[in-house]
């Protein structure tokens, strides 16, 4: 999805359900503390498709993992 179009207010449906999506994605990764697999469960969805969304939306799914051993030391 091309970034520049979604800046537009042709676009405002996209923006909202790009910046949802993305939202939701971060949320699960945090609950499942960066484990894609764990977030797809709990997306009902594969992990696959999430490492898809993940790349697609630019999550760094590693830093769930990074923040999770900075809280545990």
């Amino acid at each position: 999805m091309n970034n520049d179009k979604l800046n537009t207010g042709e676009n405002v449906l996209e923006r909202c359900v790009f910046d949802c999506e993305r939202a939701v994605i971060s949320h699960a990764l945090v609950r499942a503390k960066g484990n894609l697999s764990a977030a797809a469960r709990l997306l009902g969805t594969t992990k696959r498709i999430l490492a898809y969304k993940v790349h697609k939306y630019g999550i760094d799914f590693e830093q769930f993992r990074h923040e999770l051993n900075v809280k545990e030391n």
